[in-house]
């Protein structure tokens, strides 16, 4: 079907009738489409061909399909369909494509919604009623494929649909997510791959502006092919509600997440909300390399503008917070210092380099005897760190301290972290930086370099981060790190080299028998965001305690016995108690999303 589609998509772009296609325009969706008339909504839209630039008029352009509103250029995401729930809306929809058009959510929720057909050349009028609040989302396909399966000429058909509750609606921003790419491509090798976020790709995306204490309220939709894993740079937020296009499920306060990465499917949606606290610049953006980075090149030039060497791309949104003058804060104990020497190791894989990191001035043990995760950084709750990161390698690179609550110049994002007059510097080769904070909460973190070269991240510079309670100690005879990242280089068309604290066969897990043994999971890897960790005993999943997300503890309401079994997405920690236990063999499965097994470590209760 596509063979068929795409010539046609093309005929429309190239033929005499359209010599000159008409721009897609990005859309910030900021204002709703139609008006509204005696509590009727009427929107005027049409689905033809146009040429996008994501990254600007310097950047690549693509003939795409893409909805528009009648009297104005088509647009990506599509026009916002939004009112008040009860509305009752009438669309007519005219297709101006070479195919035959199928268009989805156009309906009441949460009812069956089966799609509407339209035919070359003709308009269609649908009805429905704005019933449920909540964050929903239409979409078209000229191949009658899913969201998750269309191919590229028709991922930018699609669009937000926003109900707000009878009583009106909050401030709120709505981010729809796209990409232009062949369903199940690896979009670090494709060179057509492009990435958006409301039409737009960094550095051209959105600059956020917040004043310390406001409340910021988004709601993300998902309308690409692939998952994604959204991470906010320096603050935790809170996710409200969840949603797949036709159901959006409120969550209530014992079901609330409080966060830092969140994994949202194909076709989903949810809405979060966070506070800004301290003043800087700040990121929220999809955790997978893949998606939030490329080199500069030709065809890419406007690529590293404005994050100095950090070469970030894609699903990126920049944030300043201003205001918010700290007073001075009384006399603290002298700050903790040590270092991060970072090492580059040439021609460990193959003709690639690794790398490696080491702690010096402090206790840090290592998961393994090898370069790789480096050693485990234990900090405490409230304890200032001065953190040098030393840097020995041949290229520049940045360490982000993922999860920690901290002053954006010491964030790790080069270029591009701090505030005016104070903008952090890429840590060049043979020079240092040190970062200083002091944690505010105790939990499971993560450190890995925010220098958007997959080779740094899957070769080495990454480790977990724990904050303990001040006087607590960490115990690995019952605390267990479990640091799922790569150990290696991922070249094309080969498996990506999977390692579990280090090791593609990992080492047994030692348990402690007849106490509760806790288990952190972390997943660094540059791209996987749909694995799944489990822990068997046999073939059944024993009961574990969910304790902590992100190193946030989470509630009594939410530390409930469930199944083992819980997907890990890029940049996400969970933590679980594992029940005393008879001695004997438990297993740990990690698993990819498709359910196919990746790795498997023996936890020994001895």
């Amino acid at each position: 079907m596509f063979i068929l589609v795409m010539p046609l998509l093309l005929a429309t772009a190239a033929g005499p009738a359209s010599p000159i296609l008409k721009p897609v325009q990005p859309n910030d969706n900021l204002q709703a489409a139609g008006h509204l008339d005696g509590g009727v909504l009427r929107v005027r839209l049409f689905a033809d061909v146009g040429t996008w630039r994501p990254e600007g008029a310097r950047g690549p352009a693509r003939n795409v399909a893409a909805f528009g509103e009648e009297g104005a250029d088509p647009a990506t995401p599509g026009p916002l369909i939004r009112a008040r729930e009860g509305t009752a809306v009438i669309v007519s929809l005219r297709n101006a494509l070479a195919s035959e058009l199928r268009v989805w959510g156009l309906c009441s929720k949460p009812d069956p919604c089966d799609p509407v057909p339209i035919a070359v050349g003709e308009s269609r009028e649908i009805r429905f009623t704005l019933n449920t609040a909540g964050t929903y989302h239409y979409w078209g396909s000229t191949s009658g494929q899913t969201i998750a399966a269309r191919a590229r000429p028709d991922t930018q058909l699609g669009g937000a649909i926003v109900v707000d509750p009878r009583d009106g609606a909050v401030r709120d921003r709505i981010f729809v997510v796209s990409i232009f790419d062949s369903p199940g491509a690896v979009a670090v090798s494709s060179p057509d791959a492009l990435f958006a976020i409301n039409g737009r790709s960094w550095p051209n995306t959105e600059r956020l502006h917040y004043a310390v204490g406001d409340i910021a309220r988004w709601r993300v939709v998902n309308l690409s092919w692939d998952q994604h894993a959204m991470h906010l740079h320096g603050f935790f937020f809170r996710v409200e509600s969840t949603g797949d296009g036709a159901v959006d499920r409120p969550l209530t306060p014992a079901q609330t997440r409080t966060v830092v990465t969140e994994a949202i499917p194909s076709g989903r949606t949810f809405t979060l909300a966070w506070s800004p606290e301290r003043a800087g610049n700040w990121l929220f953006h999809c955790h997978m390399v893949g998606h939030m980075s490329a080199a500069p090149d030709a065809a890419h030039p406007d690529h590293g503008a404005a994050d100095g060497s950090a070469g970030m791309a894609g699903l990126v949104l920049g944030i300043t917070v201003t205001g918010g003058e700290t007073p001075p804060a009384p006399a603290a104990a002298p700050a903790r210092r040590l270092s991060l020497v970072l090492r580059q190791e040439p021609n460990r894989y193959g003709t690639h380099s690794g790398y490696r990191v080491d702690v010096e001035g402090a206790d840090a043990p290592r998961l393994d005897p090898g370069p790789v995760p480096g050693p485990v950084l234990v900090l405490r709750r409230g304890e200032p760190v001065e953190i040098t990161i030393v840097n020995r390698l041949t290229e520049a690179t940045s360490i982000h301290w993922h999860g920690i609550e901290l002053d954006s110049y010491f964030d790790g994002v080069p270029g591009f972290g701090g505030g005016p007059g104070r903008i952090a510097p890429a840590v060049l080769p043979g020079q240092s930086f040190v970062a200083k904070f002091a944690p505010p909460r105790a939990g499971t973190f993560i450190y890995h370099t925010h220098s958007h070269d997959e080779a740094q991240l899957a070769g080495g510079l990454y480790g977990a981060l724990i904050v303990l309670e001040p006087g607590e100690r960490y115990d690995p005879a019952t605390d267990h790190l479990v640091v799922i990242g790569l150990n290696g280089v991922l070249v094309r068309g080969e498996r990506e080299p999977f390692a579990l604290n280090g090791r593609a066969m990992p080492a047994p897990i030692a348990m402690r028998a007849g106490v509760a043994n806790r288990l952190r999971l972390i997943n660094i890897t540059p791209n996987n965001v749909a694995l799944t960790a489990s822990v068997l005993r046999q073939f059944d999943a024993i009961e574990w305690t969910p304790v902590a997300k992100d190193g946030a503890t989470l509630p009594p309401d939410q530390r409930h016995p469930r199944n083992a079994r819980q997907l890990v997405s890029v940049g996400e920690t969970y933590d679980f108690e594992i029940p005393a236990g008879r001695p004997g063999t438990l297993w740990l499965e990690i698993r990819r999303g498709n359910g196919e097994w990746v790795l498997q470590a023996p936890l020994e209760i001895r």
